[in-house]
């Protein structure tokens, strides 16, 4: 049985492409290390068991793999701070839809878990554009569904997974808490941006009732409650500091609220949108408040926007507050490598570049307590190889390893491309030059 059980492993371990010890060196990349060592203009990185051992010139190992990366860039993999990835295939139709839930009966206390799907196409996808990592949170409709709003300003908690596609691909649960406040909570919460504060405000002080009272409140002697026992023990989490709270807002004066509310519970607080952010930077920085941004916005689409500016980034990073940068709204989970092409743009606007850099990987990765994001020995081995800068449009990412394991690259959009551009016997030309 011994015997048939070390054949079975190492059959599982050919057939990953996982070899247990197996060394990879990347030779002779333009190394960004995105710690206090800083950038290489020609380096090695030497991996083994899924892990960092050298950053230096000119390694001498005798590897199982070598990466030839002269005339490349080597970065650590991206990390996507926000995402539904895993939860969503296909936006407009429901049945593929699990990132919500219509209802009242559950709030803080939601955990989409269950209904991730690591086989999603959407993670090869943008695997292949150089992502590596990614947060996964519910979200709530804006249009329709809870009647009374109660709780729903609460979407639930969130997940961090890393993308090679396995079923143990994720990485850290209860990551966080997210809720709405600002346009988007008032509008949960029946018409008013105080109402979806009063609403969080109670959750927290009933959370916080019921962390010293606990025994007392489930044998039922004590008042009643606005919130189930378990919403409320979904909380703690939040009350302890163990999970940030990750609140949605984006104009300047509810981002205050949002800082203030924060600082009367003693919770970490994570700004996502933040469009009006540069307006309130140094509060933010004074109250150690990193945001999450699309670096892109500078419509006015909304009365909450109507401060949104390209050199967001550049200004908030400039007071000192820690900017993780995400995709572009409207490309959402479906295109999350292209937060590097924001970060690309927030460089444009004045954001120095090794921030830009920063800003999707190692500051996601310090924000939300995650491994990898960095280029340092003893660091997880996320790996991008770039054919050029990262940061510009027109740059692919050659090599992408996860955990030390180099990744496919293949897609279902590449496997359709080779389909029809190079049909196999039976098929059809799908077009011509």
């Amino acid at each position: 049985m011994k015997k048939l059980f070390t054949i079975c492993v190492l059959t599982l371990g050919l057939a990953t492409g996982v070899v247990r010890g197996e060394t990879v060196l990347i030779q002779g990349g333009k190394v960004h290390t995105l710690t206090e060592k800083g950038s290489f203009d020609a380096a090695d990185i030497l991996v083994r068991d899924g892990r960092i051992v050298a950053v230096g010139l000119s390694l001498d190992e005798d590897a199982d793999r070598v990466i030839d990366a002269r005339g490349k860039v080597v970065t650590p993999g991206v990390i996507a701070p926000v995402s539904e990835l895993g939860l969503v295939e296909i936006g407009a139709a429901s049945a593929t839809n699990d990132y919500a839930v219509n209802g009242a009966s559950i709030g803080s206390a939601f955990d989409p878990l269950p209904a991730y799907n690591p086989k999603s196409t959407l993670i090869p996808f943008n695997r292949a554009g150089g992502v590596t990592r990614a947060l996964v949170f519910p979200g709530i409709s804006l249009w329709g569904g809870d009647s009374d709003g109660l709780q729903r300003v609460f979407a639930g908690r969130g997940f961090a997974i890393k993308l090679n596609g396995a079923f143990d691909s994720v990485v850290k649960r209860n990551l966080a808490q997210k809720a709405y406040l600002g346009e988007a909570g008032g509008r949960l919460a029946g018409g008013s941006r105080a109402s979806a504060y009063a609403k969080i405000e109670t959750a927290l002080f009933e959370a916080r009732e019921y962390r010293d009272n606990r025994a007392a409140i489930r044998r039922g002697d004590w008042r009643e409650l606005n919130h189930s026992i378990d919403d409320l023990e979904a909380l703690q989490g939040v009350l302890s500091g163990a999970e940030p709270l990750l609140v949605t807002v984006n104009r300047a004066s509810d981002i205050l609220w949002a800082i203030e509310l924060a600082d009367e519970y003693n919770i970490k607080l994570v700004i996502a949108g933040a469009a009006e952010g540069w307006m309130v930077a140094e509060q933010l920085a004074a109250a150690e408040v990193p945001v999450i941004i699309d670096a892109i916005n500078n419509l006015p689409i909304s009365f909450s926007t109507l401060g949104a500016r390209l050199d967001n980034a550049a200004l908030l990073t400039k007071a000192g507050v820690k900017v993780a940068i995400s995709g572009p709204e409207y490309a959402a989970t479906h295109n999350l490598y292209l937060a590097r092409q924001s970060a690309g743009n927030a460089v444009a606007y004045g954001l120095p570049y090794e921030e830009g850099l920063r800003s999707i990987s190692a500051n996601v990765a310090e924000i939300f307590g995650l491994e990898s994001g960095t280029l340092d020995p003893g660091a997880v081995a996320d790996i991008v190889v770039w054919s050029g800068d990262p940061l510009e449009v027109t740059s692919y990412a050659e090599e992408v390893l996860i955990d030390g394991v180099p990744q496919s690259l293949v897609t279902r959009s590449t496997r359709l491309r080779d389909r029809y551009l190079k049909p196999q016997q039976g098929h059809q030309v799908g077009y011509k030059h």
